[in-house]
Formats: structure tokens, C-alpha cells, sequence
């Protein structure tokens, strides 16, 4: 019952929209460097760290359109989470 209100008053803010639509590119950016990650781990058996996938990315209209230090800040939190994996 308290999610349902809190979700409410949410999109009753004035800056509802334009949040929605940067936690949307920071979710497809998210997504679309894990893909890649994980591609490369699961054919050449090789783990792509933060500065390669930084360099793969830099140039793509995802990454491009949220601003520059926290589209940084979306690929190192990646690059924290996958050792988690390894430790599995």
C-alpha cells in the first residue's frame, strides 16, 4: 500500500519526465556495457575492464547523451559488480 502512494506523489513532481527519461539512458547504457562484458567474457573467456569498455562506448549515443562524469560513474559501478561474479 505504501509503494503505490509513494509512486504517486513521484510522478506528481514538476521534474518527473526528464528524470524518467535519464534513468531510462542510464538503464539502457547499464545494460548495453553488461552486454557487451559478458559477450566478451562468455566467447573469448577475456573480462573487458572499466577503460576498454569506456573507449567502446564513448562514441555512442547512449553514453553521449547523459552527461560526461556520470556516464563514467554508470560504467564503474559495472566494473565494481562484475568481480562480484568472479567470486561466485
Amino acid at each position: 500500500m505504501q509503494e503505490r502512494r509513494t509512486s504517486y506523489y513521484l510522478k506528481k513532481l514538476s521534474q518527473y519526465k526528464s528524470l524518467d527519461a535519464l534513468a531510462f539512458l542510464y538503464k539502457n547504457l547499464y545494460k548495453m556495457a553488461n552486454y557487451i562484458v559478458r559477450q566478451e567474457f562468455i566467447n573469448k573467456c577475456y573480462y573487458l575492464n572499466y577503460n576498454k569498455v569506456q573507449k567502446l562506448l564513448q562514441s555512442g549515443a547512449d553514453y553521449q547523451a547523459i552527461p560526461g562524469k556520470v556516464s563514467q560513474q554508470v560504467l564503474i559501478i559495472l566494473d565494481k559488480n562484475w568481480p562480484s561474479f568472479f567470486k561466485l
